[in-house]
């Protein structure tokens, strides 16, 4: 018993990570799939023969004969494969039906197919999620890996917030920068910026920046953080220009009384001008917000050392091109109200979105207190003293009642909303598209991607970046799991779909067993009016199949040892 007792406690942690695993490779191996099936639609309507049509790798589960095609469901379940005759150069005799017997142009049908198909479903995804509507979650990432944005007035990178002591300000950078260059580079979007930062740690670069109508060149050395197996990587200590708006005006409260609106854009409190939003809830005490926390906390302590009554600069919009400024003071006051999700421990004890919390275990509070409360939780009831429409109530939640998602992603299904002085206070709007407009962004989108990655893929032939900040099947079923358990659908959608144009990208690139390298020899022998000689085929595919394997063999370790790192964390 001493002996099964560890054991089976070894066991049951590990089965949520065989969940993840699942649910990523679920994803990814469907990507492997419809690039397949490009090619083997293709190959059926160009006459070529299809021996094998696999649904995974490894042994046969169990398959059927239709034709001359064997289709099967393989063992492992990640992706497929299309087997088609006379497809390798030694297999060649030059009888009919073989890929190597079909025209040039049948031939560079079939191969196109792929990516083509993976290319097209990203595009469809991008498409789905701006018709149905993004969320912060989606949309941040979007503009992190593509450089897309979405708020008013940030077509350009502007820099929002930084730490005080951090290596940004150090060298004189200023919230409201706008980035011209970095070592040279224009900078067009955060994504730009971001990756020159990740992948140059402790290196001294020109930072050219325009301010006041005129440019200034400042030398930066970002920080090197430790990133375990892979390395150190470059922390700059910066964010980008975020507008802050009213989201939300509570009906007679003092923001109200103010004059107030929804969709006013907050300028300035108290003579600050606002580069970023301000956030007033618990989780900014929380340390591991590091320099971001320690920005809020001096907000927030401000507006409280305010003796009767802050200032707040608004603009408003009067219509699409006029906008006025305005000057409000206002009193301060604090209310956290609750935002309660649906079928939580929260919503099942009777709390309410919009219940106004008072006390928690019979202790009044505040942003602060309500921190350092919220750490002390064992399996004792928890009561919250809350106002409903003028009415005191108390709701007790039980933590033996709630689940682990509960838990770990929210407060027992709450998310706290800190009203100043009546009203709440978000980022820019995200906007709606019809399906028109959604159709356009998605293609703008992918276009976005497309730059990003062949971006990346210059940078890496040319030395730029090391190898070792990539991810393989590894690293990026780790990410799409991680997103699974903790960020929104639209999220993962999203960031499956990037992920397919990926592979369009990379099996496009002319390697000589990616289809990119057969459309290189296809293009060879239109040149030269006959095929690429069979012997020179075998050896450039051998010497590719070895650089390939040793590549991904290098890109594994580091995914390897980064999620193992990850998981002793």
């Amino acid at each position: 018993m001493d002996f099964f007792q560890p054991v089976l406690g070894i066991i049951l942690s590990i089965v949520p990570g065989i969940k993840s695993v699942l649910l990523a490779i679920i994803p990814l191996g469907f990507l492997i799939f419809i690039h397949e099936l490009g090619h083997f639609l293709a190959a059926k309507r160009a006459g070529i023969k299809v021996n094998t049509f696999s649904l995974g790798f490894g042994p046969k589960i169990f398959g059927f004969t239709k034709g001359e095609t064997l289709y099967k469901l393989s063992l492992l379940p990640f992706g497929g494969y299309v087997a088609m005759e006379g497809e390798n150069p030694t297999e060649q005799t030059g009888a009919e039906g073989e890929f190597g017997s079909a025209s040039l142009g049948n031939r560079a049908f079939v191969v196109i197919a792929g990516p083509a198909v993976n290319l097209l479903f990203g595009i469809l995804l991008f498409w789905f999620i701006f018709t149905v509507g993004l969320d912060v979650d989606s949309a941040g990432l979007i503009s992190r890996l593509t450089g897309q944005s979405f708020g008013k007035k940030q077509e350009v990178v502007q820099i929002g917030m930084l730490a005080d002591d951090g290596p940004a300000a150090v060298a004189g950078v200023e919230p409201g920068d706008t980035i011209v260059s970095l070592d040279g580079i224009p900078i067009t979007n955060w994504n730009i910026f971001h990756t020159k930062i990740f992948t140059n740690p402790a290196k001294e670069m020109e930072l050219i920046v325009e301010r006041d109508g005129g440019q200034e060149a400042l030398t930066v050395i970002p920080n090197a953080e430790p990133g375990g197996p892979r390395g150190d990587y470059g922390v700059l200590q910066v964010s980008s220009i975020s507008n802050a708006f009213v989201s939300d005006v509570d009906e007679g409260s003092l923001a109200a009384q103010a004059g107030i609106k929804v969709g006013d854009q907050i300028e300035s409190i108290n003579g600050q001008r606002m580069y970023y939003v301000p956030q007033f809830g618990p989780g900014i005490w929380d340390p591991r917000l590091d320099w971001f926390g320690t920005n809020y906390q001096s907000l927030y302590q401000q507006i409280n050392e305010s003796k009767e009554e802050i200032e707040i600069g608004v603009i408003r919009s009067v219509d699409k091109e006029t906008y006025e400024k305005l000057t409000i003071k206002i009193p301060v006051t604090w209310e956290i109200k609750t935002a309660v999700e649906e079928k939580s421990t929260a919503d099942k004890a009777g709390l309410k979105s919009g219940d106004v919390l008072i006390s928690f275990n019979g202790n009044s509070v505040d942003s602060k207190s309500l921190f350092s409360q919220l750490e002390i939780v064992d399996d004792d009831p928890i009561v919250l003293g809350i106002l409903r429409e003028g009415t005191e109530k108390k709701v007790t939640l039980s933590p033996e009642e709630a689940s682990a998602k509960d838990k770990e992603d929210t407060f027992f299904g709450i998310k706290w909303a800190p009203y100043l002085s009546g009203m709440k206070i978000d980022g820019d709007p995200l906007p709606k598209y019809n399906i028109f407009a959604a159709f356009s962004k998605g293609l703008e989108t992918t276009w976005l991607t497309f730059t990003s990655i062949t971006r990346t893929l210059k940078q890496l032939i040319g030395g730029e970046v090391s190898p070792k900040y990539l991810s393989g099947p590894i690293g990026i079923a780790d990410a799409t799991s991680r997103m699974f358990d903790s960020v929104s659908l639209t999220t993962v959608l999203f960031f499956i779909g990037f992920i397919s144009i990926n592979l369009a990208i990379v099996n496009l690139l002319p390697i000589p067993i990616a289809d990119g390298g057969h459309l290189l020899f296809f293009a060879v022998e239109k040149i030269r009016g006959r095929p690429v000689p069979r012997r020179a085929q075998e050896i450039v595919q051998q010497v590719s199949v070895v650089l390939i394997i040793a590549l991904f063999l290098y890109i594994t370790w580091f995914d390897s040892v980064t999620l193992f790192d990850n998981w002793l964390n």
